[in-house]
């Protein structure tokens, strides 16, 4: 391996870069590391605060608040494979990326994720038991999207030209590659700080249907690698009747976001929505003790 790339698309993250970037210096790759934070359409420090963190670290600024046009940015000035696309406010273990990068000797090997460690640290016990019980999904344990975090090579990358004017790029990505493609790969994770309250989950719930059903309206051809992902969920939690009290939660919460998010694909109302329970305020922002 000559290198690994890793791209940072970061809108106003200015709370939680430096841990990020923190993380990804913490681990040891064989070969260089180049990490390009791309700070789109922010109106806070985020880009100051990456350039002040030592290391092999590039920083874009845009003025253009687009997730998709950050990650096209940061495509066009990496140089290695693998590639890898991380969201600005996880945290990766130690060992992840050079067990990711070792995914790659598999010949067959196209896409390639930690672990997700889901970590909720809040004290609503409706939430705790809806994490719970989805987090001990079999589609959850077991899937290559969701952790934050992916990285692909240079084949898969060379099945699009560019990222499309999607919501879901990592499902796009996904899509794009068969099942026997993807690893999982185990022995390291990402850390993922899971929304504290209901109104953030369903926020950022409803983002995810929107992106799913916006990806396979759009691209209907890919449809056909996303086939049978909620096989067992049902028969997942039959047998396991400490699950049974939280099942009301989990299908409000269902259902809220596939109506929210049919109607606000219905007016093409794509607004970003995300989870600000878990973001610390700037510093300059945070009350005096």
């Amino acid at each position: 391996m000559s290198g690994f790339s890793i791209i940072i698309p970061a809108h106003n993250e200015a709370s939680v870069i430096e841990a990020t970037l923190h993380s990804l210096l913490a681990n040891k790759v064989q070969g260089e590391l180049q990490i390009i934070v791309v700070a789109n359409g922010c109106t806070d420090d985020t880009a100051a605060r990456a350039r002040a963190v030592d290391g092999p670290i590039e920083v874009i600024e845009t003025p253009v608040g687009s997730k998709t046009h950050a990650l096209n940015l940061g495509d066009r000035v990496a140089k290695y494979f693998p590639r890898a696309y991380l969201d600005a406010d996880i945290q990766l273990s130690p060992d992840a990326l050079q067990k990711v990068a070792d995914a790659f000797n598999d010949s067959n090997c196209r896409v390639a994720a930690p672990t997700a460690r889901h970590v909720y640290s809040g004290w609503n016990p409706f939430l705790a038991g809806y994490y719970q019980l989805w987090r001990s999904l079999p589609y959850v344990r077991k899937a290559i999207m969701g952790s934050g975090f992916y990285a692909i090579d240079r084949k898969l990358r060379s099945r699009f030209v560019d990222f499309p004017q999607l919501t879901a790029d990592d499902k796009f990505i996904r899509n794009l590659s068969r099942p026997s493609e993807r690893r999982v790969v185990p022995g390291c994770y990402t850390m993922i700080s899971m929304p504290e309250t209901f109104a953030d989950l369903l926020k950022v719930k409803t983002r995810w249907t929107y992106g799913n059903l916006e990806l396979a309206a759009a691209r209907p051809d890919l449809n056909e690698n996303d086939q049978n992902k909620y096989e067992g969920v049902w028969s997942h939690v039959l047998l396991r009747p400490w699950l049974w009290p939280h099942v009301p939660a989990f299908l409000f919460v269902y259902a809220y976001a596939q109506n929210a998010a049919r109607k606000k694909l219905a007016t093409r109302e794509n607004v970003w929505e995300r989870d600000t329970s878990t973001r610390p305020l700037p510093r300059e922002t945070r009350p005096a003790a």
